[in-house]
């Protein structure tokens, strides 16, 4: 596979999988904030925040490990590396189901929203299904092929977005559990989308190796550690304003969350290319293939992003307007603050993926698990002082101070130059203008 094929083929799929996310999971966002009351939606947007929390936390336990220990190992040793990363998913899912199932009581209580009990024990099907569905697409991944990852994605939420729509326009009426049994439905036709896509990549040898099951815990538990603290990180606000404030105000406050977290798909997407060919760098040329390899992709996903974050603190008011409507229009104001998370996603994202795929996930799980505790602080502390704006505000904060803590690790690592960042960046804004003219110049030749 050459390289520039590599880049582009992977690229597409990986932009068209987040693309895919963005486009289904937002259609689905406009719907339902219409369709439900605001206490109902907001009782919604926590249960998708916690679920969110359990997938994530399942791929970073598992899918970087798989990753790095396949390009690290024996071509004879993959097998057992997948059943091993099998036996842990159960496990593991087993393990979270009856978590949630035991403690469903008691997050009812803690956000004095009944139904959410009962949506957590049916959410066990989708546990159950995600089971291959995500070990299909660590496979795919591992063997630099994204084509399958795009189609079971654009299958399972393609299909939830089309049930929402019918749901909305045919005004038939559901409750938040049928809606959870609507999810689950939808994940087990993305489940028969991955298989036909990986079955060619699928190698198990029934051979259990105990020392692979050690590495792969003894490498994805920092990654999880790492997701966890992530989401927990970009979730602490909404959680706290349904604890200290009610689920009508998460309602308001995830509207505008939606929107800002819109800016994080280039990111995570090009991350998504970067890793697989950075841990496969950093093995074969050591450290110093990260630096070139970070700079460069925080240079081309800032050029992306830093328009639409202009833009939107601008915009705000219309786009809250459009978007969910005019009885949310406090959000705008929370959206002008949130949207200014985008400017530091890219350096948080690509500071995972060189720590991770150069062998130091422990740096990056204490840089994010440290983060969660700044989060809550702030929260707390800006809630008090400006109610629900102030979540907005304490989590802006932690961001900061994530970022610059985070920058000074890589510098002395990797020695990465944070003008070099802005370098690529306005690099790239050149390259997009040469083949803007390039394009315009032909057209006006061909008249």
């Amino acid at each position: 596979m050459g390289k520039n094929s590599y880049w582009l083929k992977s690229g597409f799929y990986s932009m068209g999988y987040r693309l895919a996310v963005l486009i289904f999971g937002f259609g689905s966002f406009y719907f339902l904030i219409r369709y439900f009351t605001k206490a109902e939606f907001g009782a919604w947007a926590l249960f998708i925040s916690i679920t969110t929390i359990i997938e994530m936390s399942r791929n970073g336990l598992i899918q970087n490990a798989v990753i790095k220990l396949i390009h690290n190992s024996h071509p004879d040793e993959v097998g057992k590396i997948v059943l091993s990363s099998f036996i842990i998913n159960i496990t593991y899912s087993a393990l979270i189901y009856g978590v949630l199932a035991g403690f469903s009581g008691v997050i009812s209580n803690m956000f004095h929203i009944p139904d959410i009990g009962p949506m957590f024990v049916y959410y066990g099907i989708t546990i159950l299904l995600l089971i291959p569905f995500s070990q299909f697409n660590y496979i795919q991944q591992s063997k630099f092929s994204f084509s399958g990852i795009f189609w079971s994605t654009v299958f399972r939420q393609g299909s939830f977005f089309l049930a929402v729509l019918t749901i909305c326009i045919l005004n038939i009426r559901i409750s938040l559990i049928d809606l959870v049994l609507i999810q689950s439905g939808c994940t087990f036709l993305g489940l028969i989308c991955a298989y036909f896509s990986a079955r060619k990549f699928i190698q198990i040898t029934y051979e259990l190796d105990g020392t692979i099951i050690k590495k792969v815990l003894g490498f994805g538990k920092y990654v999880m550690g790492t997701n966890i603290s992530s989401l927990v990180f970009k979730t602490v606000d909404q959680f706290s304003v349904g604890y200290f404030l009610n689920t009508n105000i998460v309602a308001l406050y995830n509207s505008a969350i939606r929107v800002s977290n819109l800016i994080e798909y280039p990111s995570t997407s090009v991350a998504e290319v970067v890793y697989p060919q950075s841990a496969f760098r950093t093995s074969s040329e050591g450290d110093h293939a990260a630096k070139t390899l970070y700079e460069k992709s925080v240079g081309l996903t800032l050029a992306l992003t830093l328009p639409v974050v202009i833009g939107t603190v601008i915009l705000a008011d219309y786009i809250i307007f459009i978007i969910a409507g005019p009885e949310y229009h406090e959000a705008a104001a929370i959206l002008r603050v949130t949207i200014l998370y985008g400017i530091f996603t890219p350096f948080s994202r690509q500071f995972g993926t060189v720590m991770d795929s150069s062998g130091r996930p422990n740096l990056n799980f204490i840089l994010n698990f440290s983060s969660v505790f700044i989060n809550i602080g702030a929260n707390y502390f800006f809630i008090q002082q400006y109610g629900m704006l102030g979540a907005a505000f304490g989590t802006l904060f932690a961001n900061i101070v994530m970022f610059a803590v985070g920058n000074i690790m890589l510098r002395r690592i990797f020695k990465i130059e944070l003008q070099q960042v802005f370098y690529y960046m306005f690099y790239y804004y050149g390259v997009g203008f040469d083949f803007i003219q390039k394009k315009l110049r032909t057209k006006l030749q061909g008249r």
